[in-house]
């Protein structure tokens, strides 16, 4: 979930911040006009319920370089963030989403990974971070109790995790979409890029269970198998289209991912970042927070290890740490580029900044 109105406010401010229009000489006040626009109200993009995990993904800064402990997040933490939330109302989302289909024509009846990013994430709180949702024994119990604050809720998983039963229960919960993360079409590809746990024919069987289970029993949760562009050539290409030819008849909603972090992971030079985020610059500093499982708040979800927490929600209301000193700070810092050093930020990820279109 993230500031939609935010989104729609700064249009025109963006693309005269993208042309140039701008000099570094006037970043206090383009920072003043970014803070201008800020909702005073705090939106969670995502909580971290665990960050446990039995896959060794190939394309995940959590295999090798991960330092903090496993844990599940508490009950009483889960519970006292669902409390200061506040869902986006059915009649702004519809608002939100007609604008962004007049302005970027992206529809959710072409499925990629900006009409999800648009009409999906803008909608739900995501319930998963650096670990697998599956392996949060409390995660049925975490769905329901967002479902009954009115909270639409969304996570990503490995099928091979999934039980048909395991499924139905989160859908009972009031689980809002469940996207399966594939990314290969045999075992050996699956493993070869999530880890020796990870299947494909056991994986596929499951889902095909479950879209018979969710259709003999009408439950609404929206089904999302994706696989995520490692390669660009003819081979890889195939495989894309061999993958979405898979779900044609299916009640599903699938599509093929571009690789957005390619500061970890890399196999081809020739891809693509098809995400919008390509085309602008970083905004999570304005439109949202992500709450880990310690509690810790940091800006985005690119943050395995909370090396850029800047509150705590065991001690902080969201609304205090998201108008706090430090998020001021750190959003300067987006604008003015005057990054500490070695700044996760600024070596190591390879999003776009504000500053990076202030001509000096």
């Amino acid at each position: 979930m993230y500031d939609i109105s935010f989104f729609k406010a700064t249009k025109g401010l963006k693309e005269e911040i993208v042309s140039g229009r701008y000099g570094a000489a006037e970043a206090d006040q383009v920072a003043a006009k970014m803070e201008g626009f800020r909702n005073r109200q705090p939106h969670v993009f995502n909580m971290e319920t665990t960050n446990y995990c039995n896959m060794t993904c190939v394309m995940c800064p959590r295999t090798t370089l991960m330092t903090r402990k496993n844990i599940w997040i508490d009950d009483s933490i889960f519970e006292t963030v669902l409390d200061q939330i506040k869902p986006h109302s059915e009649a702004a989302l519809a608002e939100f989403w007609a604008w962004v289909e007049a302005n970027y024509t992206v529809s959710f009846q072409r499925p990629d990974e900006n009409a999800f990013y648009f009409h999906v994430v803008s909608r739900c709180l995501i319930l998963h971070g650096y670990g697998e949702p599956l392996l949060d024994k409390k995660i049925v119990e975490h769905v329901a109790a967002a479902t009954r604050r009115g909270i639409p809720t969304y996570f990503s998983c490995v099928p091979a995790n999934l039980t048909v039963e395991r499924a139905e229960a989160v859908m009972q919960a009031g689980l809002t979409v469940m996207k399966f993360s594939m990314d290969g079409l045999s075992d050996e590809a699956m493993q070869r890029v999530r880890g020796k746990r990870a299947n494909f024919d056991a994986s596929m069987q499951t889902i095909l269970d479950v879209i018979a289970m969710k259709k003999a029993k009408g439950y609404k949760t929206l089904l999302v198998p994706t696989m995520i562009a490692l390669a660009n050539d003819a081979e890889a290409r195939d495989m894309h289209n061999a993958f979405l030819d898979l779900w044609k008849d299916k009640d599903v909603w699938a599509y093929v991912k571009s690789q957005d972090n390619r500061w970890y992971h890399e196999e081809d030079q020739t891809l693509v970042n098809r995400s919008h985020y390509e085309q602008q610059y970083c905004e999570y500093p304005w439109t949202s927070m992500t709450v880990m499982a310690d509690g810790s708040v940091v800006p985005c979800t690119q943050d395995y290890d909370t090396e850029m927490v800047l509150g705590n929600v065991r001690t902080q209301t969201l609304d205090e740490i998201w108008n706090g000193e430090k998020y001021a700070e750190f959003r300067r810092w987006h604008v003015s580029g005057q990054f500490p050093e070695g700044h996760k930020c600024s070596t190591r990820c390879d999003q776009k900044k504000l500053c990076r279109y202030l001509k000096p």
